[in-house]
């Protein structure tokens, strides 16, 4: 069972779900096989599927998740740049 963090601590170590989704959506622009778009401005189905993918690792247990107030999501962003590291999102590339 996951432990549930006081909320001054969520804040300070992790990232709202749908800021790190735009984090990550940066991060991949730089992978090996990307190809971002020249203006440099963000796909929003390509947003919108990052986002799911992060739901995906979330229920399968790869991102740990942290409710904050209001039922907000956050995650930690240190395990998120893992994922992609280990390639979760590079079926997601082509569509950047």
């Amino acid at each position: 069972m996951r432990k549930r963090l006081p909320h001054c601590i969520i804040r300070s170590v992790s990232l709202l779900l749908s800021v790190a989704a735009r984090r990550a959506y940066d991060a991949l622009k730089s992978r090996p096989g990307a190809n971002p778009r020249e203006s440099g401005a963000r796909d929003d189905d390509a947003l919108t599927a990052v986002i799911h993918r992060l739901h995906q690792l979330i229920d399968g247990y790869r991102l740990n998740e942290r409710r904050g107030p209001n039922g907000h999501v956050y995650v930690f962003w240190f395990e998120i740049s893992r994922e992609i590291e280990n390639g979760a999102f590079d079926d997601l590339l082509d569509r950047l």
